[in-house]
């Protein structure tokens, strides 16, 4: 019973955002978000910066709406399934490009394929992770130290979780996406990077 009352609060956010279309104000259609595991992507770049195709994916129930900071963490809890949540930081990577925004891309797709098995989202990640080293090396997300009382965020740097999603995530509850944790340090090397399994630190490599 929770689950439904919260998907229909997230039905209703979305009339609220999406009743007008951005640029004409037109009326559009409601939508209904997915829940299932299946990924058919519309190009083989859709959710990877510069790519910005999501937004013309017929799929992507977040394309015309106003998907923003101020409201990106309450659909993202509200979001019944990795695949929406996919589409929903896809949205944002491609109308504001950000490395926090391209990890959380890359960390739904992650989820798809843990939840679901679906090999375009293990691929996909792999990708989405990649660019979130090339194009945004030191950009950070924000913890909440929930042990003070007090609100505190801690910046916490994006391409040390990178390296820990793709070495060994099994601490973030995901599935491995290689068969061999060396699989994923021999992707990194080649891409560029060296990963520390001691210090969980990545760097460039020279």
């Amino acid at each position: 019973m929770k689950n439904r009352q919260l998907f229909v609060i997230l039905i209703l956010l979305l009339v609220l955002i999406s009743g007008c279309d951005r640029k004409t104000g037109d009326v559009l259609t409601d939508v209904t978000l997915p829940t299932d595991y299946i990924l058919n992507l519309y190009s083989a770049s859709e959710g990877i910066y510069p790519d910005t195709s999501i937004m013309d994916n017929p799929l992507n129930p977040f394309a015309h709406a106003n998907v923003n900071m101020q409201n990106i963490w309450d659909l993202t809890d509200e979001c019944p399934s990795p695949k929406s949540r996919f589409y929903l930081w896809g949205t944002l990577l491609a109308n504001s490009p950000t490395g926090e925004h391209q990890y959380f891309t890359a960390r739904s797709l992650h989820e798809l394929y843990t939840m679901g098995g679906s090999e375009n989202a293990k691929e996909q990640a792999k990708k989405a992770y990649r660019a979130t080293l090339d194009h945004f090396f030191d950009s950070v997300t924000w913890w909440q130290a929930e042990w003070i009382v007090d609100e505190t965020h801690y910046a916490v740097l994006l391409r040390n979780l990178v390296a820990q999603n793709l070495y060994d995530p099994t601490g973030m509850n995901l599935l491995p996406l290689y068969s061999d944790p060396v699989l994923a340090l021999a992707d990194l090397s080649e891409w560029g990077y060296v990963y520390d399994t001691q210090t969980k630190t990545l760097a460039r490599r020279n």
